[in-house]
């Protein structure tokens, strides 16, 4: 049985490439080897062609990608040729697919496909341990590899780098889900790369080249389900001039699952360290993969119990009738962060003066703020393991119970006025004792629970906990002296924290936001989102990564 093919490369093909490389002019290469330069510019093209099948990608036609300057895509700058540009076409998989709520999802293909992209500076100091932990990983998870060249200018050390056969400064269409936007430059070290590239939003996932780590989801037609940014990170060791550190060292993971899943996750490694990182429960270091590792914790999108989607809850913690293991059971956590647990549905503020929907809880026999409670104290009876502590930190929706009691009439709420009462004496009685009421929702839930929620710690407004040097007991509803909350003074803070409250997965400088485990809650309005259901993880080294749901996962 012959040997599995490693490369689409030929041998005359990688020789007019190494040539070009040394003399940088196709005039030279062809007198060298006794050619026309036809033959050698068609010789490179289906180089870089046969580059891009080696990364799971199929090329368009070898006439469209002869169109344009060449050379320029092989690292040569324009002032050096004055050349007319070249042509980047975009690169797409010809398979069937079929449309389902108007979005695009692959021909049930049988296997999970994937593709690795990081970014290089230009002339930079790539960190050799993590460029050979990212060729591992691929190699064990049979992902191609893209590295994208940042900048229009390549210096003569990145054209005999030895990831120059992964270069490809063509965009690329991954199964028509995920679109690597390597045609875009940006300016270097724009901190907020992701605002220069909203417009470009009709895949479901955007990879844009850039050193700064960034992500967010995007808003669009909610019944078109998810689009999201997220920016490739770089294996070049440089400096974050925003938080006046050494970045971390980034790529991107973009997974197409056999069901249509579509889920990309950075891949970051402190800047300094050996260039190891994990994905999950894998942790890839000194170029082997080792399974089974756990996470330091696992901060959920904000839970609203009341309304969260089944889905969600089965995905992440094996609840209801899920099959596999969860994703909480794969991880194994140390901390469990929660925010928001409740949605205080049965009397929310967003509609106390709704009176056809005060009309319909009690016509359908809801509307009981005791039941809710006690239900989201049972949710975290039941998601609890003994090899994690769970954390719920403080949140506006937790605190509505406290509001409730200072505005609202228990005479104008049967349902309700037995335990409005009942609560409010006991919070009297504590105040009377000279305590205070910041810890009501804890007592409140531990009580409606069948064992005070044991090895549960409730986190009060204003209290720190830091893990593996992030902050997590920040929700985000509150910023400085009781203002409202926003990303951007957390970002301009330079803290790392990962947070709550928007309901909008996003990485912004040091501030990683979580989403949400249910996008249709009752007062989410109109026919336009930005939420997404998402977690986020924070790893024993101190990187952390977006877990974004779709197709009824977090992963493929």
């Amino acid at each position: 049985m012959s040997a599995k093919r490693s490369t689409f490369v030929t041998g005359q093909q990688a020789k007019v490439h190494a040539l070009f490389v040394e003399h940088r002019s196709m005039s030279a290469v062809a007198r060298l080897l006794g050619l026309s330069q036809i033959r050698v510019r068609e010789a490179l093209v289906q180089y870089e062609r046969n580059r891009l099948r080696d990364a799971g990608v199929v090329p368009p036609l070898l006439k469209e990608m002869l169109k344009g300057d060449v050379t320029t895509r092989f690292g040569v700058p324009r002032e050096e040729l004055y050349g007319r540009p070249a042509k980047h076409v975009t690169i797409t998989r010809p398979e069937t697919v079929i449309r389902s709520s108007g979005s695009s999802v692959p021909a049930s293909p049988k296997i999970v496909r994937r593709l690795i992209v990081t970014a290089v500076e230009p002339g930079g100091n790539v960190h050799p341990g993590f460029w050979r932990n990212l060729k591992a990983y691929a190699a064990v998870r049979n992902a191609g590899l893209i590295v994208v060249r940042l900048g229009n200018t390549c210096k003569q050390s990145d054209l005999t780098a030895d990831y120059q056969s992964h270069v490809s400064d063509l965009p690329v269409d991954f199964h028509g889900l995920v679109d690597v936007a390597s045609d875009v430059v940006l300016p270097p070290r724009l901190s907020k790369p992701l605002e220069r590239t909203r417009q470009r939003a009709h895949a479901r996932w955007t990879i844009v080249p850039s050193s700064v780590v960034a992500l967010e989801t995007l808003a669009r037609i909610r019944m078109k389900g998810l689009k999201a940014q997220i920016t490739t990170g770089s294996m070049s060791n440089q400096m974050d001039e925003h938080l006046n550190r050494p970045s971390e060292l980034g790529a991107v993971i973009a997974e197409v699952a056999p069901h249509g899943g579509v889920y990309c996750r950075h891949l970051l490694s402190p800047a300094g360290g050996d260039g190891s990182f994990q994905d999950l429960d894998i942790k890839v270091a000194d170029g082997v993969c080792h399974r089974g590792r756990r996470v330091e914790a696992l901060t959920f999108g904000d839970i609203h119990f009341a309304g969260m989607d089944p889905r969600v809850s089965s995905a992440t913690w094996g609840l209801g009738q899920g099959t596999g293991t969860s994703l909480v059971d794969r991880l194994r956590p140390r901390f469990m962060v929660f925010h928001d647990v409740v949605d205080f549905d049965a009397r929310s503020s967003h509609d106390a003066r709704d009176h056809l929907k005060r009309f319909g809880q009690f016509a359908l026999g809801g509307g009981e703020v005791e039941g809710e409670l006690r239900a989201a104290a049972r949710f975290l009876e039941k998601v609890r393991r003994s090899w994690s502590r769970s954390v719920v930190v403080g949140s506006n929706h937790d605190q509505a119970l406290l509001r409730w009691l200072r505005e609202a009439d228990f005479r104008d709420d049967p349902t309700n006025a037995i335990f409005f009462l009942e609560t409010a004496l006991a919070l009297h009685r504590r105040i009377a004792a000279g305590q205070s009421p910041a810890d009501l929702f804890e007592r409140t839930m531990r009580h409606l629970s069948h064992d005070g929620l044991r090895n549960v710690r409730f986190l009060r407004t204003g209290e720190s906990l830091e893990i593996a040097g992030i902050e997590a007991a920040i929700h985000g509803h509150m910023a400085a002296d009781g203002r409202l909350g926003d990303v951007r003074f957390f970002e301009r803070m330079g803290i790392l924290a990962t947070v709550g409250h928007t309901h909008r997965p996003a990485t912004r400088g040091g501030v990683y936001c979580a989403g949400v485990c249910a996008t249709d809650l009752a007062y989410a309005r109109g026919p336009l989102t930005s939420w997404a259901v998402g977690h986020v993880v924070t790893y024993a080294n101190g990187t952390r990564q977006h877990l974004v749901y779709d197709g009824n996962d977090f992963h493929a």
